[in-house]
């Protein structure tokens, strides 16, 4: 891997990220590095494991469009999921107290 795709697929990880914590119903997370981690991650196992199966995927500075689109939106989708599990929903209001 060339410094020049390390550094595109670091920027369009984030961007990536970015865009798809935005339009889930959820919001960014409380550490800014998670945007752009998990779909980096994302990115690089979907190009290891796609490209056999998308042999008609373009290319754009070593990375293919389908393949990181499809990665990172998979790594976004199992992290909210995570986090979902994680810490359940918030109570309206407080159960109320036997006196």
């Amino acid at each position: 891997m060339d410094l020049g795709t390390l550094l595109l697929m670091v920027g369009v990880s984030y961007g990536a990220g970015v865009l798809w914590y935005d339009l889930l119903p959820a919001r960014l997370p409380e550490r800014v590095w998670r945007v752009a981690a998990y779909p980096f991650l994302g990115i690089f196992v979907a190009h290891t494991l796609l490209p056999a199966v998308l042999p008609f995927d373009p290319a754009f500075g070593g990375l293919r469009l389908i393949t990181t689109a499809v990665g990172s939106l998979v790594a976004v989708i199992v992290d909210w999921v995570i986090t979902q599990a994680r810490h359940p929903a918030v109570v309206p209001s407080p159960e109320p107290r036997a006196a």
